[in-house]
């Protein structure tokens, strides 16, 4: 189970927490219960929190206050549990697929070598390339076949579909969902919401760095609702908004 108790991150020393809170920069006082198996998507505008939230989660980012815990462990401690996956990238631009591979089998026991050769195979990436010269799209593939084949109980993912085609999107869904084996728990942030909603069982909205919603998607689609719906409700969008802009010009 993951947990957040309090978790908070503020960025930059200038202004007050107040002041950081009203503009939406950081994680506030968040906290959360996700248990084993779930895939949860963390949702939100840009500036939100959602890469906040993972990158502490992951252990990349120290929290300001509050902690996150992995079965009662602090990420640092449940590393080789943990695989984080980025539209930025975690690998070495200098190496290559099959050079990345040699040093992912290293640090991470779990590392499944074969399953990571078919992943470069579906994705028709030479695993002898340099990931640098590789296009965006390439590369986020790259990262998403190293991530799922660490074989981790926790898979945190930041847009991984960043730089992929609707076609690849499509496949990666179907791939990540053929791919867990029922004790594995997701965090996936993304925008693209129409594709992810059909795997999600849960979806936590967050607002100005805090959790504006936290759905359970059986109920949602109960009640005839839909992830953008809710989105827009829990971070009051306002669809005329963009009408008032030039207003007094006429």
């Amino acid at each position: 189970m993951i947990v957040l108790e309090n978790a908070e991150k503020l960025y930059g020393c200038g202004p007050t927490a107040k002041n950081r809170e009203a503009l939406g920069r950081g994680l506030f006082a968040t906290s959360l219960a996700i248990p084993d198996g779930q895939v949860v998507g963390l949702l939100g505008e840009n500036g939100a929190g959602k890469t906040t939230l993972l990158r502490t989660a992951a252990g990349l980012v120290c929290l300001t206050g509050g902690r996150v815990l992995f079965d009662g462990q602090p990420p640092q401690a449940m590393y080789h549990q943990l695989a984080y996956m980025t539209g930025e990238g975690s690998y070495f631009p200098a190496m290559d697929p099959a050079e990345y591979a040699e040093f992912l089998a290293r640090f991470f026991p779990r590392f499944d070598a074969n399953r990571y050769r078919k992943l470069l195979e579906f994705f028709e990436l030479d695993p002898r390339q340099r990931i640098e010269k590789m296009s965006t799209g390439q590369r986020a593939k790259v990262e998403v076949a190293a991530g799922m084949a660490k074989r981790a109980r926790y898979l945190l993912m930041d847009e991984p579909f960043l730089g992929k085609d609707p076609l690849t999107r499509r496949d990666f869904l179907k791939l990540l969902a053929g791919s867990l084996r029922g004790g594995e728990t997701v965090l996936l942030a993304t925008h693209y919401l129409e594709e992810a909603e059909p795997f999600l069982d849960r979806a936590i909205i967050l607002h100005k760095g805090r959790v504006a919603a936290d759905l359970e998607m059986d109920a949602l689609r109960a009640a005839g609702d839909t992830l953008t719906g809710a989105l827009q409700k829990a971070t009051g969008y306002d669809p005329q908004r963009y009408l008032r802009l030039f207003a007094d010009e006429e």
